[in-house]
């Protein structure tokens, strides 16, 4: 592709998310907030925020790329185009823009998003909260799970909905081997419905033991909180719009069941006793830990 043509791609997608920006301002405005958030951000509104995600989708598919990776080396190579340059400088400012949008939500919506320090993260699971086997309906509590020479790998999901949860899982029984090696059951946590649940199971195939929390008692005991910014900034937009390239398109909530995307989540390691071994509290959709890590804190 010549330097001129790039340039208008880039600027067509500045545009595009321009008017997105402007249209979630403009509907921010009139309501509360919380119902903003709620009601007016979803991957099933071309013309909401994540809009920003099919654009940028189009733009890597106009530069014949499949990451963000490969366009920024490209606009690198080619400084010398005029063009090029300012359309480069419009997608620095609407970036800017996006961003303090988000935290601007996030700060009037009152979410929780600090990590706990480590002098306060959880160092003993809370064995006794109540939770619901996603399979059978009936309650259990994590005690029943420890024991037996077993270490547990709890790990916190997002919506039901949430792409990266899925992949980190598969990835994860694709080297159960590993786990096994390692003496570690891996047990997914949810603060979804038991028909989410339900749905998500046989969409995913996903052999884990799977448990309700619907009161989110234990994303509350590992300090995992909520953002708008850390799931939909700009940098992470331009990154899910690499899993459309690559294929791999964003899965659809139930339309009657009400999801929270803006939830993170994290992966917890806590041994027979109940002690935690490892704590990773997911700071943005992508930010799952790589499995050595977890082996290595064993």
């Amino acid at each position: 592709m010549s330097e001129g043509a790039a340039g208008e791609a880039l600027r067509v997608f500045v545009k595009e998310g321009k008017v997105l920006l402007e249209l979630a301002e403009q509907e921010s405005r009139e309501g509360a907030v919380q119902d903003f958030i709620r009601q007016k951000i979803s991957i099933e509104r071309r013309e909401s925020l994540l809009g920003l995600i099919e654009a940028a989708a189009r733009l890597y598919r106009s530069l014949s790329v499949k990451r963000i990776q490969d366009a920024e080396d490209f606009w690198r190579r080619n400084t010398h185009c005029a063009a090029l340059q300012d359309a480069l400088q419009d997608l620095q400012q609407l970036q800017v823009q996006w961003d303090a949008f988000l935290q601007r939500l996030d700060a009037e919506a009152k979410l929780g998003t600090e990590a706990l320090h480590r002098d306060q993260q959880l160092k003993h699971v809370p064995a006794e909260t109540r939770l619901r086997d996603a399979r059978t309906g009936r309650a259990v509590t994590l005690q029943q799970y420890l024991g037996g020479g077993k270490k547990i790998l709890l790990v916190l999901i997002r919506q039901f909905s949430c792409l990266l949860c899925r992949l980190h899982l598969q990835h994860l029984q694709d080297h159960q081997s590993t786990l096994d090696a390692h003496s570690v059951k891996v047990v997914v946590v949810s603060f979804g419905c038991e028909g989410g649940a339900s749905h998500w199971l046989q969409e995913t195939g996903c052999q884990y033991d799977l448990l309700l929390d619907p009161e989110r008692k234990l994303y509350a005991a590992f300090g995992l909180g909520a953002s708008v910014w850390k799931v939909l900034n700009f940098s992470n937009m331009l990154l899910y719009a690499e899993y459309v390239v690559n294929s791999l398109p964003f899965p659809r909530g139930l339309p009657n069941i009400q999801e929270d995307m803006f939830q993170l989540g994290g992966d917890f390691v806590v041994d027979e006793h109940g002690g935690v071994l490892f704590s990773h509290c997911c700071q943005s959709p992508t930010d799952r830990p790589p499995l050595q890590d977890i082996i290595s804190a064993l």
